[in-house]
């Protein structure tokens, strides 16, 4: 499978957006997955298992260098909050060098171990901390993309019992109200 290098390779009309529109689409990319972060961490047996052993107050940031935007989840209670823009003294950071590179990930058009891979992201923080975000990430990620995608954003192709298939119908229907609510935090 030939993957893209650049945006403008697969999606010419991203890659003729402005910067402005380039931020807006981005960020509400990363809200997207802050707010999937926080719903499926009350209602995902699998998401509250890979948290389980994070301390309590651990903060993962994602965003775009060098002042794109950015979004935060904080561990409290048990499950994960989503605390909107900024840093948020995140102990593990893990950030995209550009604008062009964040969205082939947050767009689905390149997976994200293939854009770490091709060094299009940054991390800082502690490797096992950053392991971790990592495993919670792709339980987002299966969650969040429809099917169709999955094929390709993933190693493996994962399959869905009847529980997992309705909290995924329920993240879809409530994924826009909570992206409204995330966009003005």
């Amino acid at each position: 499978m030939q993957l893209p290098t650049a945006i403008s390779s697969t999606l010419p009309n991203v890659a003729k957006m402005s910067y402005l529109g380039k931020t807006a689409l981005a960020k509400t990319g990363l809200v997207a997955l802050g707010v999937a972060f926080e719903i499926l961490s009350q209602h995902s047996d699998e998401m509250r298992a890979e948290i389980a052993d994070w301390d309590e107050g651990r903060t993962i940031a994602l965003g775009v260098l060098p002042a794109g935007p950015t979004v935060a989840v904080r561990k409290a209670g048990g499950k994960l909050e989503y605390l909107g823009s900024g840093m948020r003294d995140a102990t593990v950071r893990i950030l995209f060098k550009n604008l062009d590179s964040a969205l082939l990930v947050l767009l689905g058009t390149v997976p994200a171990h293939v854009g770490f891979a091709e060094h299009r992201a940054v991390v800082h923080g502690a490797i096992d901390e950053t392991m971790q975000a990592n495993r919670a990430m792709v339980i987002v990620v299966k969650y969040l993309f429809p099917g169709f995608m999955l094929r390709s954003l993933m190693k493996r192709m994962p399959t869905f019992n009847r529980q997992q298939l309705a909290l995924k119908a329920r993240l879809y229907a409530t994924i826009a109200p909570a992206l409204v609510r995330g966009l003005t935090m």
